[in-house]
């Protein structure tokens, strides 16, 4: 898929740039298959903050008048319009409060303070503001990672028990190891839709009960996953509805 490259420029108004390889004309979408609505857009290193970006990552997603993400440390939303040519992203942003280090704080500080000055986006011209690329499809999927969360059947809950449960995909395959045996399963992706599994695994025997019930819920969750999201190091499996499955830091 070529890459497609979202970036908000500083000319008169502060238009948003949405450039993709050969394009040449302004359109809601990005040249090709990439929307400008409905994408996860991840904030790349090729406009300089004046501040580093290295261990800081940070999205944008605009979707049915709501602009939402992680700015660097927190997640915020704020109501946007598009409308042609035209794009304006708050100027009100709310965000969560988490306490943040130095590094998280000094990108989020720019980026929350550039977005309010989009207004319109455009193909050519203007020095740019801020750069994303798209996060879509199996590309960004494939690799290793550990989980952080699984769902249980009635809440989302952290790995427990001092093991490590993996994942390594592939853009048809899954497979890894749940802290007790070792399994694997097709996975099938259809843009940023997913499905995994049947699921089989080794038969070793948990040494606890609190392992034995982690391995079967997260296998469970695995084959419970509908869509997914990679937004730098973090991987996000959705169950129906939006909810998580399993959440991944890169391993």
């Amino acid at each position: 898929m070529p890459l497609r490259r979202l970036r908000t420029v500083a000319v008169v108004g502060l238009p948003l740039l949405i450039a993709a390889c050969g394009s040449s004309a302004s359109s809601r979408s990005s040249g090709g298959s990439v929307p400008l609505e409905g994408t996860n857009w991840v904030l790349g290193s090729g406009v300089s903050l004046g501040v580093p970006l290295t261990g800081v990552t940070a999205n944008l997603e605009l979707t049915s008048g709501s602009a939402s993400g992680n700015s660097g440390c927190n997640q915020y939303h704020a109501p946007y319009q598009a409308s042609g040519s035209k794009l304006t992203i708050g100027p009100q942003i709310a965000t969560t409060q988490m306490a943040c280090g130095p590094a998280q704080t000094a990108v989020e500080r720019v980026y929350l303070d550039r977005l309010p000055k989009v207004a319109t986006y455009s193909i050519q011209g203007g020095a740019a503001l801020l750069e994303f690329s798209a996060s879509t499809g199996g590309t960004g999927l494939a690799g290793s990672w550990i989980a952080t969360s699984y769902y249980t059947g009635t809440a989302v809950q952290s790995v427990t028990g001092g093991v490590e449960i993996t994942a390594a995909f592939t853009t048809t395959s899954v497979s890894g190891n749940t802290g007790c045996n070792t399994y694997g399963g097709g996975v099938a992706i259809t843009g940023n839709t997913i499905r995994i599994g049947p699921l089989t695994s080794t038969l070793i025997a948990c040494p606890t009960e609190e392992l034995s019930t982690q391995e079967h819920q997260y296998l469970a969750a695995l084959e419970l996953a509908t869509t997914f999201k990679v937004t730098g190091d973090r991987l996000d499996l959705y169950r129906s509805g939006g909810a998580y499955a399993v959440t991944y830091q890169r391993g």
